[in-house]
């Protein structure tokens, strides 16, 4: 059966604010582990202007903004190869019904005009910045100091994949049907972050203004 977390706006909204676990939690953790600060570990996640310069803060935010409106306009597609593609020949057609009747769905239903002001805000101030942090920032660059860097994105882009698609609230038939388009924007996301040396500000906006469009659009 469904879930769909969008029924009442006001409930989605508070949900949302559960997302900053991501940050306090594993810096928490870490600083506990490591015998550092909660602000160093905070720091490392990629909370830091390592180069304040302003043409280099905008580029990296035209790069997120950039990059969240092209995923958005090839989500469709993405979806389409994936699902009609790939996962109907393997497993035919009434698996990805299944699959898309079991999803979780956070499409807020007929949110007012200030309940969609704050759904917005909080995508880009709170779900963004933290899911990047912990998915990018904190798995990324913890686990590449014991593994190659390739394998550091799939397992955070895996992850990432799997709070989408959670296997204890969805069946299979939905996490197989939506796996390759999740992961496929978890490894871009991650690309990001390393190409700009491990700041969140790029991949958070990224991932803030795709969720912003879907929410809108």
């Amino acid at each position: 059966m469904a879930i769909n977390l969008g029924q009442d706006p006001n409930i989605l909204i508070l949900i949302s604010f559960a997302e900053i676990l991501f940050v306090l939690v594993p810096s928490l953790i870490a600083a506990k582990i490591e015998k550092t600060t909660f602000t160093v570990e905070v720091k490392k996640l990629g909370f830091i202007v390592k180069n304040p310069k302003l043409k280099n803060i905008i580029l990296k935010i035209f790069v997120g903004i950039l990059t969240g409106i092209f995923f958005f306009f090839i989500s469709d597609l993405l979806l389409t190869f994936y699902m009609r593609f790939i996962i109907q020949n393997l497993f035919g057609a009434q698996f990805i019904e299944s699959g898309i009747g079991n999803a979780i769905s956070t499409q807020p239903i007929n949110p007012n005009f200030i309940q969609l002001s704050l759904l917005i805000t909080i995508q880009i101030a709170i779900i963004g910045p933290c899911e990047e942090a912990f998915f990018r920032g904190f798995v990324i660059n913890k686990s590449k100091k014991k593994v190659k860097l390739i394998y550091s994105i799939i397992l955070s882009s895996f992850l990432f994949t799997i709070y989408h698609v959670p296997p204890f609230l969805v069946p299979l038939t939905t996490i197989i049907t939506f796996f390759g388009y999740y992961f496929t924007f978890g490894i871009l996301l991650s690309l990001i972050f390393v190409a700009f040396k491990g700041s969140l500000l790029p991949s958070s906006i990224a991932h803030s203004s795709l969720n912003v469009l879907l929410l809108i659009f």
